[in-house]
């Protein structure tokens, strides 16, 4: 603690921030200001333990995640960062999920993600990942890690009410390697083009 009364400055707070986490100077400041519970303009010792306890979960959970992410080290997701990683394994999330999850979490606009923003996006992705994971293997019956036409069938007819034709269509039309089963990627595709999650 740096001030003659045990406060520190919201400079030196975002000093702090932008040095551990890499965050952008731009936003610091407002994140710091959400410690200032008292609204006295610093960081008191009990505020400022609170700031530095988020800090340092932030750098187990989200760091090595967001620095993985972030391929250039600029202190940000774009959408092509994000599009890189949530369209292969695990996730295999179509382009529009991509881009719809980064407009969502994009609080100030920007087009794309700060630290901050990304522990949102981060937790809707895997949350949306394990929820299609979950589904895709209640419908795996047999467990071969591909769904049959038979186990999609059920699914589109029983759940969505549409006719065996209509299935069969949807089946196809998502079915791009034409094996005549959806794997994963295929599934991640069709739920999400049905159910937009």
């Amino acid at each position: 603690m740096s001030g003659s009364d045990g406060c520190i400055s919201f400079d030196e707070a975002v000093k702090i921030l932008t040095g551990e986490l890499n965050y952008p100077e731009e936003r610091a400041l407002h994140f710091v200001k959400r410690f200032d519970h008292n609204k006295d303009g610093k960081l008191s010792a009990t505020e400022f333990s609170q700031f530095r306890n988020k800090i340092e979960e932030t750098k187990v959970q989200l760091v090595p995640k967001f620095k993985e992410y972030d391929v250039d080290g600029n202190g940000y997701i774009t959408l092509d960062e994000a599009s890189a990683i949530l369209q292969i394994d695990p996730f295999n999330f179509p382009p529009d999920k991509v881009l719809m999850l980064l407009k969502k979490f994009d609080r100030d606009g920007n087009g794309k993600l700060d630290i901050e923003e990304f522990a949102g996006f981060y937790a809707e992705a895997k949350a949306t990942n394990d929820e299609i994971a979950s589904r895709f293997e209640e419908l795996d019956v047999d467990g071969n890690g591909v769904l049959s036409p038979d186990e999609v069938m059920s699914v589109l007819k029983d759940l969505l009410g549409f006719d065996e034709d209509m299935a069969k269509y949807l089946i196809d039309m998502f079915d791009t390697n034409k094996d005549g089963n959806l794997d994963k990627s295929e599934f991640v595709h069709l739920w999400s083009g049905m159910f937009g999650q």
